[in-house]
């Protein structure tokens, strides 16, 4: 059986150290625990490991990626207000409060659009999440 909990595939080892069926399930369990016992540490979420998701993000969905989006610099570029809805957001607000901050991008990667600071712009995650990948505020007015 496989020591990967979700998984319950029954295999049989072909070495006496083998726990999982494939090697995919192997690294997953190895991270999951090394991380559980103090061997790994998570990066903290800061404005380079953001960048590096959302750029990754961009290329899995096939899109052009551009210059380095920074959080801190849209968010004082678009002066703390979010693109969507026009209010303010608080910088103290924390994921995954509905008004926390979060990058929207205007132009969805879903439909084309590109990961560069011209694309991108500060939204209160709430509304970040009803836009979706839809064009604008027509839509969240109307439904």
């Amino acid at each position: 059986m496989c020591a990967l909990e979700e998984c319950e595939q029954e295999f049989t080892p072909k070495y006496k150290t083998q726990r999982c069926c494939c090697e995919k399930h192997g690294k997953l369990l190895y991270n999951r625990e090394s991380r559980a016992d103090g061997r790994q540490q998570r990066e903290p979420w800061n404005d380079a490991r953001k960048e590096r998701y959302h750029r990754r993000r961009a290329l899995k969905k096939a899109a052009s990626t551009g210059n380095p989006v920074r959080f801190s610099e849209i968010a004082e570029r678009d002066q703390w207000n979010c693109g969507i809805c026009g209010g303010s957001v608080d910088a103290s607000t924390e994921w995954p409060h509905p008004l926390s901050p979060s990058l929207d991008h205007v132009v969805a990667l879903t439909k084309g659009g590109i990961h560069d600071p011209a694309n991108v712009q500060l939204a209160h995650l709430n509304c970040n999440t009803i836009k979706s990948n839809r064009d604008g505020l027509p839509l969240l007015l109307t439904g």
